[in-house]
């Protein structure tokens, strides 16, 4: 190795922090990105990226105890969580339905009270771990990018009307409505939040 002489930093090339601040401010928003968040997209930007990515999907995971964190809740546990400006919210995992033929599960939470029956892809089944159909046929609402679902606007039996955004996807760096393709009812729905899906991955049928 050759030995450097002086301090390491010196020979590294200079770097726009403020450059690099408006850019991640255009892709993130203003409000998300402060001097850490800066900081560590200069470190690591690759792991940076992948931590926007997964807070797109899940939100942010912060307020969770490190416990629950690396540990799912178990069926009738119940928790407390903070979610700003004070206001707690009290989480009860009421039950997780058997996985359906289309790799789906549901997932039945009460929060405050209140059952919220949330759709989650079992990656643990072949149905749930493979993403084989195309989208081929009019109606078809397919990926235009490999990404991840962030947000559906629609479920199964909703009227649409071509061109209306039906789901959002989290792709190069930033967030991309996906419109639907005809007018008509949503048929069928093959992903949830949070799955990955590769280009022209059919998504939902219109009928």
């Amino acid at each position: 190795l050759t030995p450097v002489d002086g301090r390491p930093g010196a020979s590294l090339e200079s770097y726009d922090f403020e450059e690099e601040r408006t850019s991640l401010e255009e892709k993130y928003g203003a409000k998300n990105i402060n001097n850490k968040n800066l900081l560590s997209y200069a470190l690591y930007p690759q792991v940076f990226e992948e931590w926007k990515e997964f807070e797109a999907v899940y939100g942010e995971v912060g307020v969770l105890a490190t416990k629950l964190f690396l540990n799912r809740m178990k069926v009738g546990e119940e928790i407390e969580v903070e979610l700003g400006d004070g206001r707690m919210s009290i989480v009860k995992l009421v039950s997780i339905q058997e996985t359906g033929a289309d790799g789906t599960c549901i997932v039945i939470l009460e929060v405050n009270g209140e059952q919220w029956y949330i759709p989650v892809t079992d990656l643990s089944t072949e149905a749930g771990s493979t993403m084989s159909e195309k989208a081929s046929e009019p109606g078809d609402v397919g990926s235009p990018m490999p990404g991840v679902v962030v947000d559906l606007k629609v479920k199964i039996g909703d009227n649409v009307k071509e061109g209306e955004t039906v789901a959002v996807l989290s792709a190069m760096k930033m967030e991309t409505s996906i419109p639907a393709t005809a007018s008509g009812e949503i048929k069928r729905l093959l992903v949830n939040v949070g799955d990955k899906v590769e280009g022209d991955d059919l998504l939902m049928e219109i009928e």
